[in-house]
């Protein structure tokens, strides 16, 4: 089961930080299988987030949309993968390449 459209229902409900954290730990921390639905909903419920009604609202029309709006746009801008970071037009790919990002952050500001 692989519903990533629940990011973006984080993300309106002001706790996208906190699912993105969850499910990044999840996966690449505890290289968990979040296909399967017990252990998605573990993961959510101890980031403190409703998975059942996440997941859900996240199954809508509308959030359907949005995902395949946002796949698109990804996919436009080079994104082949996850985690994918820009800083401007600088494109950083793979959790071994947030100090990268890090330091391109510096330089921006």
């Amino acid at each position: 089961m692989r519903n990533w459209g629940g990011a973006l229902v984080a993300l309106d409900e002001g706790r996208g930080a906190d699912y993105v954290a969850a499910i990044f730990r999840a996966i690449w921390g505890e290289a968990a299988d979040l296909s399967l639905r017990p252990k998605l909903m573990d993961v959510l419920a101890h980031a403190k987030l409703d998975g059942d009604r996440l997941l859900q609202r996240a199954a809508s029309p509308e959030y359907v949309a949005r995902l395949k709006e946002s796949t698109a746009a990804a996919a436009e801008r080079g994104v082949f993968g996850s985690p994918t970071m820009f800083v401007g037009k600088e494109m950083f790919f793979g959790n071994d390449r947030f100090d990268f990002m890090t330091q391109a952050l510096s330089s921006a500001a």
